[in-house]
């Protein structure tokens, strides 16, 4: 599954290219927006695969090219470094720009060719180099933001309400009032695994599982994390 990200000003143009991503594959997850603070938040949340730019984004400004700043600023982000970009626009005498200072992939003009934009989305989606990224994950408590990188989670347990995150330097980092389900969306790995109703493991730390007894016992001394009854088939699968 790939994460397409399309940021387009025009509500119908929005639509088209969110239609044609989702025509591609049905599996794609398209975040569609039409502001560059939104798309942008979104950015530093998920791992984007494939970034589909308009490069006016307020007509009313004269001058405008706000999706170049947006990618400007993208590219400065280490992860996002190749990740393809395609910039839809009318503005032609960008396309030099958008080649040599912010590498974009490809650079269609409106009013686009869906067949050739569809070839360049899957070409794009194909070479994506964004699979096995480092990300990093941000929570805030007691108005201080506090970090962790998603390579360094062992397992997350959820204890009256309150998140556990176990890392790899055995440190513990509690979070309250945020659910397994919406911690598992921002870790957005296969990596990782939920075992029970309270409990996620990262399968790169799992030395063993006992099912029978419904155990995972983990690497080193990282210790053990139960199986729930309801997840034993699940598990077993995987």
């Amino acid at each position: 599954m790939k994460k397409i990200l399309v940021l387009e000003d025009n509500h119908g143009i929005l639509d088209q290219l969110t239609d044609i991503v989702r025509e591609i594959d049905i599996k794609n997850t398209v975040y569609p927006f039409d502001n560059v603070k939104d798309a942008y938040q979104c950015a530093m949340e998920k791992v984007i695969n494939l970034f589909i730019i308009d490069i006016i984004l307020d007509t009313s400004s004269p001058g405008d090219s706000s999706g170049l700043g947006f990618v400007e600023n993208i590219r400065k982000i280490s992860h996002y470094g190749l990740v393809p970009v395609i910039f839809v626009t009318s503005l032609e005498d960008a396309r030099l720009y958008t080649y040599e200072n912010l590498h974009c992939y490809s650079f269609i003009e409106k009013p686009f060719d869906e067949n050739r934009l569809k070839q360049m989305i899957e070409q794009c989606l194909y070479f994506s180099a964004s699979k096995n990224v480092i990300k990093t994950l941000y929570f805030r408590k007691d108005g201080i933001i506090l970090a962790v990188e998603r390579e360094d989670i062992v397992y997350v347990e959820s204890i009256n309400h309150i998140l556990h995150i176990h890392t790899r330097q055995k440190d513990t980092m509690t979070i309250p009032y945020i659910t397994l389900k919406r911690i598992l969306e921002d870790i957005d790995s296969n990596d990782f695994i939920q075992c029970s109703r309270s409990a996620i493991v990262n399968k790169k730390f799992i030395s063993n599982i006992d099912i029978p007894n419904r155990i995972i016992q983990l690497k080193k001394d990282y210790g053990s994390v139960e199986i729930g009854i309801s997840f034993k088939k699940t598990i077993r699968d995987i």
